[in-house]
């Protein structure tokens, strides 16, 4: 679904340099393409193994986890990106409360320094 993911970017471009890649559940590597992947990996020589092996699941099964993948993949972008305005509303926040701290300090210190004379 999102196919901007740097981490699995980095490490499709460091699979020549292990034999082995360890998950804990085959979707969290990739929710809809992990055969894909698998093949991918395993025509490079490297295997993909996960801790929690998923068992043999009826059709109907499998149908259901692709679609409940589907639904937190797009509830996770709307909600990210939801609270990704949040993190730079308050970032730009903190930043003004910065400047404005140090336009204070600096003001501070000039009339210590008037004081002084």
């Amino acid at each position: 679904m999102n196919d901007k993911r740097r981490q699995l970017i980095k490490m499709f471009r460091r699979l020549n340099e292990v034999n082995t890649i360890i998950v804990e559940y085959p979707d969290r590597l990739a929710g809809l393409g992990y055969n894909y992947l698998k093949e991918f990996a395993k025509s490079l020589n490297v295997n993909i193994e996960s801790v929690e092996q998923n068992k043999k699941l009826e059709p109907n099964e499998e149908m259901v986890n692709d679609l409940v993948s589907i639904i937190t993949c797009f509830s996770a972008r709307l909600y990210g990106a939801r609270g990704g305005r949040k993190l730079k509303k308050t970032i730009n926040e903190l930043e003004k409360e910065r400047q404005v701290q140090n336009i204070n300090e600096n003001n501070n210190e000039s009339n210590i320094d008037k004081s002084k004379r």
